[in-house]
């Protein structure tokens, strides 16, 4: 017979724009055991996303069947928005159509649904770089950005289920000459994405390495490379800076691939958050990086689950 007491497990998916990467969670450790990774199929239709999604979850519960741990749910991270009721708001990345059904009948288990940088943020306050700290601010910067506030140990997830933006809106300031308003959203030159556009806008070759590239030819003292990280990572910062003088966070928590990175642009975003912070005593607070890597995904969908349950 199982044992349902103290090895309570969920099975946790971390749907990403690359890859769906899935495992089972002891809850009282945050261990991800069974773990499995498979391609996302950005370029198939939304049902056969859906489908694999389902699948790599069916395959993780396979392999409990011998197990102490057994499953008491499914959680699934997407990079969506996600209400506070579970349900898939946007489509920014790839439609998930029937998400819930269709896992819920390949697993014969409930399922719960929580947006990416929540779940990461929640893994981080449970098992991570900042479980010793109550309240912080989560900044998720890769691909694309987004940001989470802990308060107690918990995500704040707003009245509906939104506060994940800090840079996907368009923001207006006075042209130079002061005749006009020059309108930019900050995410499509300060995100990976945006960089890799920002670097074949201003004449650069196609990158084969993304970011990496950049940094790479930042380093061996490319002065256009060099410029698009400086002109990201000034446009992030004064962000991040931004917010943490809106919310005045004990700690802020950098995750994605670009936060978590250790070259010019990690340098570069840390000088323009520091710089930015108004209350001057502040300008010291503590930046430190995830610490789960890539299970904070599966960590945070499968708290998030046996938090809904």
């Amino acid at each position: 017979m199982k044992n349902r007491g103290p090895h309570r497990s969920i099975i946790g998916i971390d749907v990403g724009a690359t890859k769906i990467a899935a495992g089972l969670v002891d809850l009282a450790s945050g261990d991800v055991r069974s773990l499995m990774r498979i391609a996302t199929r950005r370029q198939g239709a939304p049902c056969e996303i859906v489908n694999d999604i389902a699948t790599i979850a069916a395959a993780v519960l396979k392999t409990t069947l011998d197990d102490v741990l057994d499953p008491l749910a499914v959680g699934i991270a997407v990079p969506e928005l996600v209400d506070i009721s579970g349900h898939i708001r946007s489509t920014w990345n790839f439609p998930l159509p029937d998400l819930v059904a269709m896992v819920t009948e390949r697993t014969r288990l409930p399922v719960r649904v929580e947006s990416d940088v929540r779940a990461a943020a929640f893994a981080e306050a449970r098992f991570g770089a900042r479980r010793a700290c109550d309240n912080f601010a989560y900044f998720s910067l890769g691909s694309g950005t987004s940001y989470t506030l802990c308060l107690n140990g918990r995500p704040y997830t707003g009245a509906h289920g939104f506060a994940i933006h800090f840079a996907s809106s368009d923001l207006a300031i006075p042209t130079a000459d002061r005749r006009g308003l020059s309108i930019a959203t900050p995410e499509d030159f300060a995100s990976g994405l945006g960089m890799e556009r920002l670097w074949m806008e201003r004449g650069g070759p196609a990158l084969g390495d993304g970011v990496q590239a950049l940094e790479t030819l930042a380093a061996s003292g490319d002065p256009r490379a060099r410029g698009v990280i400086e002109d990201a990572a000034s446009i992030a910062g004064r962000l991040i800076a931004q917010s943490v003088n809106m919310l005045d966070p004990e700690k802020i928590v950098l995750g994605g691939g670009l936060g978590c990175s250790e070259g010019l642009y990690r340098h570069r975003l840390e000088e323009h958050i520091r710089a930015n912070i108004w209350e001057r005593s502040c300008a010291d607070l503590p930046i430190v990086m995830a610490g789960l890597g890539e299970h904070s995904g599966i960590i945070g969908a499968a708290l998030a689950a046996r938090a809904a349950i």
